[in-house]
């Protein structure tokens, strides 16, 4: 019999198995039921389910796991010990390998069945990133502009940033300009056609599925390896906060790069956006050959924390930046939505004091069909960026997309920026990277 565990996300359950010789996928969305062991609901009842519970190879005394949470926000646990349980990966074969796993055909699995337990995931998450980056290189899929790195110090703060010059970088296509007004009574009868570059994506840049609510995809147009895009498999606007599910399925790309990643979100008009459709990006670290895998950041959070003797989750208020940011450690390993999604929420009320949401009413008649409706339901009220690494997150909420001839976006204020031209290069040398953030954040 092959051991299996069932993970209750936010709308379905979801089934991995693993076949010894095998890496093939298929789908089906539809929930998956009791398949040998209990699902993870702290309600449910153990004495009808007790014959099953005692087959189930969840764990070593033979018990059943409970599991729950958007996104798998915890490790499984044995439900009569309450100790850590080894969870048992399934990725999908002949029907052949499912022949011990009670309710359980080859057709009920699909390809939504996604990794949850990292330890054992992230090698394997890693190394399919890598495999579809390589074949969309390979056939022209998605392109790599070549770019020269230059590294430039910031004394006051003994922060190296990395700028990097690319002076033949292709231009990506752009979303709808935020000026584009929603339509009115003097709009065109017929504005363009917006085409969602995620719905669906490119099969070629499709890496895997990430839980119920996500799918992760390579960027198209990218200046560094293996830069990739986790976005929403329904519509949903950029200009929404971050949730909980977001950002478990996001730490789960994060933690998979070897020597971790930088993931940000570019939320509002001014954050250096360029698509409506809510997508978190996240980059390998280090930023370049010979540099600390950290974010160039990194010791100003540590800093700050130490001298609040912060515990994790607490908000730290970063004030040796000439801008406000602010920030939270994460616990190790924290896959907890609704934490996640708290912290998230306190940073921004700080940048934002009474901000809340309000999505536009354009969304009430489904996803956008053209430019106008696309750039409105986008634009948001408010402007911010979030960085978020294996142990920290931050948001910097921001005045200013623009400094000068440069459009800068989250990562600025993770310490690495893009530059097109040598004229920009020279703007950033006279100028000084921390000034530039200075100028496109918001003052104390």
């Amino acid at each position: 019999m092959i051991p299996a565990w069932v993970l209750r996300c936010h709308r379905t359950y979801k089934l991995q198995i693993q076949a010894a010789a095998t890496s093939t996928w298929v789908t089906n969305e539809r929930p998956i039921g009791l398949i040998g062991i209990r699902r993870g609901s702290s309600s449910s009842s153990s004495s009808s389910s007790s014959s099953s519970s005692r087959n189930s190879k969840g764990c070593g005394c033979g018990s059943a796991v409970l599991r729950g949470g958007a996104g798998g926000s915890s490790a499984p646990r044995c439900s009569q010990t309450g100790g850590a349980v080894r969870p048992t990966i399934i990725t999908m074969a002949s029907s052949a390998a499912y022949d011990g796993v009670t309710g359980v055909s080859a057709m009920s699995v699909d390809a939504t069945a996604t990794a949850t337990a990292t330890a054992a995931t992230a090698p394997l998450l890693w190394d399919e990133i890598v495999s579809v980056y390589d074949k969309a290189q390979a056939v022209g899929a998605c392109s790599k502009t070549d770019t020269q790195v230059e590294v430039l110090r910031d004394p006051s703060l003994a922060i190296d940033f990395v700028v990097r010059v690319a002076t033949a970088l292709k231009a990506k296509p752009q979303g709808p300009p935020a000026s584009q007004q929603a339509p009115g009574p003097t709009a065109a009868l017929s504005p363009p056609p917006w085409r969602n570059p995620f719905l669906p994506p490119e099969p070629e840049l499709f890496v895997r599925q990430l839980g119920a609510e996500h799918s992760l995809v390579l960027n198209k147009f990218n200046v560094v390896q293996h830069h990739v895009l986790v976005i929403t498999r329904e519509f949903r606007s950029q200009a929404e906060p971050l949730y909980g599910s977001d950002l478990v399925a996001t730490l789960e790309v994060v933690r998979a790069m070897p020597s971790g990643g930088v993931a940000f979100y570019n939320c509002g008009p001014n954050s250096g956006r360029s698509q409506p459709h809510k997508h978190l990006q996240v980059v390998p670290l280090p930023f370049t050959d010979g540099q600390s895998p950290l974010a160039p950041v990194h010791p100003l959070v540590e800093e700050a924390a130490a001298a609040a003797a912060a515990a994790p989750l607490q908000p730290l208020h970063l004030r040796r930046l000439p801008y406000r940011c602010f920030a939270v450690l994460l616990p190790p390993d924290s896959t907890n939505p609704e934490q996640l999604e708290s912290a998230f929420s306190e940073l921004l009320q700080l940048c934002y004091p009474g901000y809340v949401y309000e999505p536009s009413p354009l969304l009430h008649e489904g996803p956008p069909r053209d430019t106008v409706t696309a750039a409105a339901v986008a634009t948001g009220s408010v402007s911010y960026n979030v960085l978020l690494t294996r142990s920290w997150m931050m948001l910097v909420p921001r005045s200013a997309e623009r400094c000068g001839p440069l459009a800068l976006n989250s990562l600025a204020f993770a310490g690495t920026m893009l530059v097109r031209s040598d004229d920009e290069l020279d703007y950033v040398r006279q100028t000084g990277p921390m000034e530039i953030l200075r100028r496109i954040g918001e003052p104390w």
